[in-house]
């Protein structure tokens, strides 16, 4: 495909199945990366997680499964994992919200020194935390900006919660946004998704590049962004044939960053 970065599941993303590996399977995974000189490259955490759970068996279960994947992560020379931040399903937010960072603290704590952690911006649908860079930044802020908590934002759930991706405006405000409440600094992954869903509509709906609701435009401008640039971006799109990121979608990325010359 002519990646050059990427984000993997290490196990299932819907089950609660910790990932099994062998030593010569991450030794061979680790040799691979390095003969193709791929990365940086992260993990994405199961689903099913769920931080901001007022139940107690599914807060311990998915505090279990992220520390269990940061872990894996860390083992196989990745540069740290992604979550969502979950969902209060009916709590006070103050308490979803104290329920994701006491769990990120027991995460972290078990994790080595290296091991990080990125919260994903949500698309804000029904209960799920994290639809706003301010609330992402209060999160940081309980866990005394731990220095291993990064941020990821996906282009799709940023157009979806209300930041016009499409306008230089809208831009300039979702970075300053970022810049007060979390810092440029922790932005360390973008999800580089079109969106079928309008703008401020709250669903998580992705499309190829180019061929959603926010456009070649939008993308051309993130790209050439200095605070966007330089940071891996990968695919979660549908792709052309509906089975993953493909080539050329990652060559529509390139082209509008300005690598490679348009047919």
């Amino acid at each position: 495909m002519g990646a050059e970065c990427m984000q993997v599941f290490l196990c299932s993303p819907q089950r609660w199945q910790a990932p099994r590996h062998t030593d010569e399977e991450v030794e061979k995974f680790g040799a691979l990366l390095h003969e193709a000189a791929i990365g940086p490259n992260l993990a994405h955490a199961s689903y099913l997680i769920n931080l901001a759970s007022s139940d107690p068996a599914l807060h311990a279960r998915s505090v279990e499964a992220l520390t269990a994947c940061a872990a894996w992560a860390e083992r196989c020379g990745l540069h740290g994992v992604v979550i969502h931040v979950g969902s209060g399903r009916g709590q006070p937010v103050e308490e979803a919200e104290r329920q994701v960072a006491e769990g990120l603290a027991r995460v972290l704590a078990d994790l080595p020194s290296r091991a990080r952690v990125l919260l994903e911006n949500s698309a804000g649908s029904g209960e799920t935390l994290g639809a706003r860079f301010v609330q992402l930044g209060a999160l940081l802020d309980r866990l005394e900006r731990e220095p291993r908590l990064g941020v990821c934002l996906d282009t799709a759930h940023t157009f979806a919660s209300g930041y016009d991706l499409r306008t230089q405006a809208g831009l300039d405000e979702a970075l300053a946004e970022i810049e007060r409440s979390v810092g440029l600094d922790r932005l360390w992954l973008i999800h580089a998704n079109d969106s079928k869903a309008n703008l401020s509509s709250a669903v998580d709906r992705h499309a190829n590049i180019g061929q959603g609701l926010l456009g070649e435009g939008a993308f051309t401008r993130m790209l050439s962004h200095p605070a966007l640039a330089e940071l891996p971006w990968v695919l979660e799109v549908p792709g052309a044939d509906n089975k993953g990121p493909d080539a050329p979608n990652l060559q529509a990325l390139k082209r509008l960053a300005g690598r490679l010359q348009a047919s």
